[in-house]
């Protein structure tokens, strides 16, 4: 029920996605009526019957609190969706709700894995050399130097577990690759992560070496990142303004515009953010994603793939080991303050 839009965007591009995924299933939690009618109009029943709605008369809206939502919306479609993973019955959720509200409802049923305070963001970025995964993205406006250090190693676990890359280099954002750059919290943050044995920490990265793909993943506080993720995608939507307007000019560019319409389209789907929607809520044991509210049945189809992917992998049941083990070998240490 959640998004700008809400169930003629996340129905249609659930029928999408099944058509592509043939061995998955899912659970449609919201306003039955609503749900039905957007299905009403698909009449491919091998997708239909991978299908069951359950209605539920509470959705959270965009303007609540989550301290709300927590004591007056348990029954609501994002936290019986969210509960359903929580009690087996489904192996992760996806929405494009109220952020604030999954996070909480996240926290609520499915509790953090061993050693993680709070949840963290993590989307991926398009750079030079393929992607990178960039956390946090908004969940955390306002992070201690051990969470982000939290958050450097759940990015770090988690590409290897998606991508195979066995030491997936990590940077600290800043306003600078130098080492006497940023404030003090950055400072205790880099201490902590040089000095994590299961990290390969690389140093600072300044905002374009995400983009030039210094780092497979980078570590920031929830506001320096949803800045860095509004930003890109405005610029990825600028971009594909001025080239339109570009080739309007005159007989010769709207000719070379035919000629290029091929790497043109490609261009431009490595740009769109919808191509990159769907971020994970790292740090919750179990598979939650967050779609953008604003996304299309493209993007929302793509938030779609993105969770399918992390429930085949099994996302949280991979970290759990390596989280226990960390988390007894520190119990060993003297706390680092």
């Amino acid at each position: 029920m959640g998004g700008d839009v809400g169930p003629s965007v996340t129905v249609a591009a659930l029928l999408a996605s099944l058509r592509k995924n043939p061995v998955a299933s899912a659970l449609l939690f919201g306003d039955r009526p609503r749900l039905v009618a957007e299905l009403r109009g698909c009449k491919d029943l091998l997708v239909l019957n991978r299908i069951e709605v359950r209605h539920c008369d509470l959705a959270v809206l965009d303007e609540d609190k989550p301290s709300s939502v927590l004591r007056h919306k348990q029954t609501s479609s994002m936290s019986l969706a969210i509960k359903a993973v929580a009690d087996g019955e489904a192996m992760a959720c996806v929405s494009s709700g109220n952020t604030g509200a999954l996070m909480a409802l996240g926290m609520a049923h499915l509790k953090t894995l061993p050693g993680i305070a709070r949840p963290a963001i993590c989307g991926t970025f398009p750079t030079a050399r393929g992607r990178s995964y960039v956390l946090d993205l908004g969940a955390n406006l306002d992070c201690s130097p051990k969470q982000l250090a939290q958050f450097a190693l759940l990015g770090s676990l988690t590409v290897t577990a998606l991508e195979g890359i066995d030491e997936p280099t990590v940077r600290l954002l800043n306003v600078g690759a130098e080492q006497n750059k940023g404030g003090r919290a950055l400072g205790l943050t880099e201490r902590l992560l040089a000095n994590e044995p299961l990290l390969n920490y690389q140093g600072f990265v300044e905002g374009d070496g995400i983009f030039n793909g210094d780092a497979d993943v980078v570590v920031c506080d929830g506001f320096s990142g949803n800045v860095a993720l509004k930003a890109s995608e405005g610029v990825a939507r600028l971009i594909k303004v001025m080239a339109k307007e570009l080739f309007a000019t005159s007989w010769l560019t709207r000719f070379a515009a035919m000629l290029l319409r091929g790497p043109f389209s490609r261009l431009q789907f490595k740009l769109d953010p919808s191509s990159y929607n769907g971020a994970y809520l790292l740090g919750l044991n179990g598979v939650v994603v967050k779609s953008h509210g604003g996304a299309t049945e493209a993007g929302f189809t793509q938030a779609l793939d993105v969770t399918i992917e992390a429930a085949k992998h099994k996302l949280p049941s991979l970290l759990l080991p390596i989280l226990k083990q960390k988390l007894v070998s520190d119990k060993k240490k003297v706390p680092y303050e």
